[in-house]
């Protein structure tokens, strides 16, 4: 069935994110094509440059990306399933592959596409070594005289005192982190390898909580994957909350005639679990993928126009999954305590 992948919204929040990087950078290969900014975002633009495309390949001139151009564009069949969830949850993050904020909420440091912290969990230590051994130049070239001192407060020998305290020294009021460390981070999170590394770390850890939360409750389409891996980032997944037999509890007895509303009942007891004090926006963040529309932190978003449709069940090795190493699954689990104690937190400052 032919489709639209993804299109500028008409109101609220457009697509965003590396698939939307993906196109654009395809889009200026194309010989003669007026450049345009790759920048993750499916704006004016884009569109334009969609149009532009579709009119030369006698196409009707929608802007659209359909499952034709997305073809024509990338040679491949369908948008990765976990970068089409990727792309909303950052989007809800508010953080990006760049940017960082500080010691808000006790995490210490938070940084990169699903908030790596250097306490709660103690990733942002891990990624940052990753990236150390795999491409010291970036860590260098990025933070300068300041590298040493990144690597030593990032060293899972370095205590969580000296971790916080040195939180506390680089956030600034509202939450941000001072200079040069936050261009730093910035200048980090912009490398394309770094980005690269961040992606995978997700794939690794939440995409594979998702999918496993899924499997257990036999919810197979787009806006069930979507919505297990914004409870995996946000709320540390349905079985590291032992939720998954109350939720199959409630199916058994509500007997809902719909998979919407079988996600709404995930919604209801994922709200639940949550502490009053972000209940609201875990809500609105698992009601808007629900019903494939909704507000989330005042934006409005229709998930058609990312690539996301209700009813809609992707292909079986979309959601094949790596064998997952032991030291992951150790950091997945450390990521669940952190996940859970997120949602205990104050959900303000700048993300």
């Amino acid at each position: 069935m032919a489709r639209d992948f993804f299109r500028q919204a008409t109101a609220g929040v457009s697509p965003q994110g590396s698939l939307i990087s993906q196109i654009q950078t395809t889009l200026n290969a194309v010989p003669n094509a007026p450049q345009i900014r790759v920048d993750g975002d499916f704006g004016g633009n884009t569109s334009t440059a969609v149009r532009n495309f579709q009119a030369s390949n006698h196409l009707q001139p929608t802007g659209a990306v359909t499952d034709q151009v997305w073809q024509m564009l990338t040679n491949s069949g369908a948008p990765s399933m976990f970068e089409r969830c990727l792309q909303v949850t950052a989007s809800y993050e508010g953080t990006g592959y760049t940017h960082v904020v500080g010691n808000f909420d006790g995490a210490g440091i938070t940084w990169g596409i699903i908030g790596f912290t250097l306490l709660a969990g103690g990733e942002l230590g891990v990624v940052i070594k990753k990236i150390n051994t795999d491409f010291p130049a970036l860590v260098a070239q990025a933070f300068g005289a300041n590298a040493a001192e990144l690597l030593r407060i990032c060293d899972p020998a370095t205590s969580a005192a000296d971790k916080t305290a040195f939180a506390n020294s680089v956030t600034r009021n509202g939450g941000g982190v001072i200079e040069p460390w936050n261009t730093s981070f910035q200048t980090l999170g912009g490398f394309p390898q770094v980005q690269a590394l961040q992606t995978q770390r997700a794939r690794d850890i939440y995409w594979a909580i998702a999918v496993g939360d899924a499997r257990a409750l036999s919810m197979e389409e787009e806006l069930d994957l979507t919505l297990m891996f914004d409870v995996a980032v946000q709320n540390g997944g349905l079985q590291g909350n032992h939720l998954l037999q109350p939720i199959k509890d409630a199916f058994a007895t509500e007997m809902p005639a719909t998979e919407q509303a079988r996600r709404l009942i995930v919604t209801r007891f994922v709200t639940d679990a949550s502490n009053p004090a972000s209940a609201d926006d875990v809500n609105s963040r698992k009601s808007c993928i629900s019903t494939g529309s909704g507000t989330v932190h005042r934006s409005p978003y229709l998930l058609s126009g990312w690539a996301l449709l209700d009813g809609v069940i992707p292909p079986p090795e979309i959601l094949s999954t790596e064998p997952v190493d032991p030291d992951i699954l150790r950091f997945r689990d450390l990521r669940l305590a952190a996940a859970r104690a997120k949602t205990m937190r104050s959900n303000g400052a700048e993300r």
